[in-house]
């Protein structure tokens, strides 16, 4: 009975949590029936009071401590046992579930390890959901996946419980699709290069790792195999040495780099290196070595500048040191902590990641164990502290959504707890292995280690340096949150597409995020800078809106689907009556098509040449045809367009927007559409455009260039300007008497047709019943 009632709770909590995003905007009313020649309603970006707070937990402010992790192995209590066996058969959830938190509080590291341990940790996360504490419920899940090889019930409950706010990357394949497309967008803002190897100055053809940057930002010190030849393992290979580059501030370029003398770079390995704030301490890892007083197969020790050579070379000893590996150390900029990775007994997994504190007398105290948001049941390795907002870094292949074998995390510290990791995105991740990272002092540029090959040839690990500016969604001041959920303006239902964000004071592109199937995202952004946000669907038009983010945000976007292959319709052209000429200001018009098209080769344009109700039918459908050819032949030489892409159809009189009952319908209707249609030849992503741009708007019209004559040159056209001796070329000539005088030029030459084309018709027509 209990069982079910968990159940029924569990269900009713789900369904009211999965419909909160989209009912939580429905107050904001549709735009109201749209006219029959609009597609799109105007696309907005609506500000809201974030009422999803308790939703979206991820810090680990509040969230439960386990105090005891370093105290004890392993909590057992057989008689707290019993009563939470009873507690369990019984009514009362509540009581129940408070007991079982209290116990798991409890937990030293092996009951991590055990799967009775594990189960408590699902139990609670599934108590907690019927009690409606998300949160929580959200933070078990997480620790129940993590420290357990079989992913089974956790994961279902966390994927279940959290799909609603799901926010997942999109791979770097789709990110560059979608970089080229904004690209097209707004060409004004360059891409900064990501991915950048350091060059020949820093990497060899060998294996190059282990980067640390000084807090001066003058100095990266990093670990290499050149010039060796036996087999790659940066864990337990021979003859890693330590190399350092310092910047030439000149140049602003890193200088060829050295090796560390003989003092640090003995017979045996050495790696993984760092600098006291001071520059005067340096800490690396020493392996294999036969040294008095080496503990482990590596160990951690400490040397000291002093009269320009490194001295005093010593073992940190037992307190930081195992009789195991010891190695990756990592010191605060303000020199009070120490991390490090082992795989020392007594962890959580393979390799846990470990810290100390410096005491009053400048030595380190008891190593500890950073604890199970951090260490999972795989391996934890490669530390980086910085002191903005105390965060740590981390490669690890045992947290949630890695993209391949190691991949780099972040996680701040939070008062008494550590926010649940996140993956720092696919601009630094690969489906590869990333161990190693390091930053700036101003957590602007990363510096750190990739492999091209996967974790299955771990032996053979070919490392190369890379750095380049932080991607937003790396750095240690990304702490803002922006979410937003998209939704139908008429239906209210949310649709599903990619989003793109470009830090507009820093050009910085922020990797893209896939919209889930509620319509919501959520992005981690660095507060009071200006931001382009580019929402991209395949039913709706491209949506961009800049904004300037002041503190946690949730945004509503409106827009509305259109209908499956619908094509989209450009601005008219009109016409005079009884022509198909083309007057001067509609060259820019056609140019803009022409780079549209460019910028969009998934598209092909129908020109729909279409006239008034005048005349005969034969006669109209035949200028209608022409004004569309004449189009069509502009666009193609444009655009060096090959034949296709530019179709021209004409319709006549059928297709009257208006009834032809006055003048000015008349004239409504004596005009030329331009579709937009699936270009089927086309092998790429298809995105649609933005509304706005699907407009003759002034603001994407450049005519400053515009030449007259040079139009009319293009379509053999300037001999119809040639009238009894007068010249173009008069002091007081404009581009509006041009036209004018070009008008009834080309109205004569227009009668001079239809006169030589009324003996080819087997009915005459007058001219000036005609339409145009």
């Amino acid at each position: 009975m209990l069982l079910f009632r968990m159940l029924c709770k569990a269900t009713l909590v789900l369904l009211l949590f999965g419909n909160f995003l989209t009912l939580s905007a429905q107050h904001n009313p549709p735009f109201g029936k749209t006219e029959d020649d609009v597609i799109m309603e105007k696309s907005v970006l609506l500000q809201e009071v974030d009422t999803t707070q308790g939703y979206f937990f991820r810090s680990g402010k509040g969230a439960p401590s386990f105090p005891n992790i370093n105290r004890r192995a392993r909590y057992h209590d057989k008689k707290k046992l019993a009563a939470l066996r009873k507690l369990e058969r019984g009514e009362d959830i509540f009581e129940y579930g408070l007991a079982l938190s209290q116990y798991v509080r409890q937990f030293g590291v092996q009951n991590f390890r055990d799967s009775s341990g594990v189960s408590m940790l699902w139990k609670l996360g599934r108590t907690r959901q019927i009690m409606q504490d998300t949160a929580a419920a959200v933070f078990y899940y997480e620790l129940a996946i993590k420290h357990t090889r079989n992913w089974g019930a956790p994961r279902l409950a966390y994927d279940s419980l959290t799909a609603a706010t799901r926010s997942d990357w999109l791979s770097i394949d789709t990110y560059y699709q979608l970089l080229e497309l904004r690209q097209r967008i707004d060409p004004l803002i360059p891409p900064k290069s990501v991915l950048t190897n350091m060059g020949r100055a820093i990497n060899s053809e060998d294996a190059d790792y282990a980067p640390y940057m000084h807090p001066s930002d003058s100095v990266l010190i990093f670990t290499s195999r050149r010039g060796q030849n036996d087999v790659i393992d940066p864990f337990m290979g021979e003859n890693e040495e330590l190399y350092y580059s310092v910047k030439n501030f000149i140049t602003g370029k890193w200088e060829d780099a050295a090796k560390f003398s003989d003092a640090i770079n003995s017979r045996f390995n050495e790696g993984s290196a760092c600098l006291d704030p001071d520059g005067k301490t340096l800490y690396f890892t020493r392996c294999n070595s036969d040294d008095e007083g080496h503990l482990g197969d590596c160990d951690i020790y400490q040397a000291t500048y002093d009269a320009g050579d490194w001295v005093d070379v010593k073992n940190l000893g037992v307190f930081v040191n195992s009789g195991s590996w010891d190695s990756q150390p990592n010191i605060s900029a303000d020199g009070s902590l120490l991390f490090f990775s082992s795989n020392r007994r007594g962890g959580f997994g393979g390799i846990d990641i470990y810290f100390c504190t410096r005491n009053e007398g400048g030595g380190w105290s008891k190593a500890q164990n950073v604890g199970p948001v951090i260490n999972t049941s795989q391996d934890e390795l490669s530390p980086f502290f910085h002191m903005i907002n105390r965060t740590l870094y981390f490669g690890s292949n045992g947290q949630l959504k890695n993209y391949g074998g190691f991949d780099i995390f972040k996680t701040r510290w939070m008062d008494n707890q550590w926010e649940e990791p996140k993956n720092v995105g696919p601009l630094v991740n690969s489906t590869v292995n990333e161990y190693y990272f390091s930053i700036d002092s101003d957590g602007e540029n990363i510096f750190y280690a990739s492999s091209k090959r996967g974790e299955l040839a771990f032996e053979f690990q070919d490392f190369d340096l890379f750095s380049f500016p932080m991607p937003m969604e790396s750095r240690p001041d990304a702490t803002t949150k922006l979410r937003g959920v998209l939704l139908d303006s008429i239906t209210g239902h949310p649709l599903v597409g990619s989003v793109m964000v470009v830090d507009l004071d820093n050009g910085i592109e922020i990797a893209p995020k896939q919209i889930n199937t509620r319509g919501f995202f959520e992005f981690d952004l660095k507060n009071n800078n200006r931001y382009r946000i580019y929402v991209i669907g395949d039913n709706f038009l491209t949506i961009r809106n800049d904004l300037v983010l002041y503190g946690d945000t949730t945004f509503d976007v409106i827009t509305q689907s259109i209908e499956q292959n619908k094509p989209l319709v450009f601005e008219s052209l009109e016409f005079g009556s009884n022509s198909y000429k083309l007057s001067g200001y509609v060259k820019p018009k056609l140019d803009y098509i022409a780079k549209f098209l460019t910028n969009y080769p998934m598209y092909r344009v129908v020109v729909e040449g279409h006239t008034d109700g005048d005349g005969e039918a034969a006669y109209n459908l035949d200028l209608s045809l022409q004004r569309a050819q004449q189009i069509q032949a502009y666009i193609e030489k444009e655009g060096k367009f090959p034949p296709g892409r530019v179709l021209a159809q004409g319709y006549g009189e059928t297709r009257p927007l208006v009834p032809n009952d006055t003048e000015e319908n008349k004239r409504k209707n004596r005009r030329v559409e331009f579709r937009l249609i699936w270009d089927p030849a086309y092998k790429g992503k298809k995105f649609l455009p933005m509304k706005e741009e699907l407009n003759f708007e002034e603001e994407f019209l450049d005519d400053d260039d515009y030449d007259p004559e040079e139009f009319l040159r293009e379509f053999d056209l300037l001999d119809l300007l040639e009238t009894d001796g007068d010249s173009t070329e008069t002091d007081d000539w404009d581009l509006e008497s041009f036209e004018d005088d070009l008008d009834d030029e080309l109205d004569a030459e227009m009668e001079k047709f239809l006169m030589e084309d009324e003996k080819k018709k087997p009915v005459k027509t007058k001219p000036d019943d005609d339409d145009g």
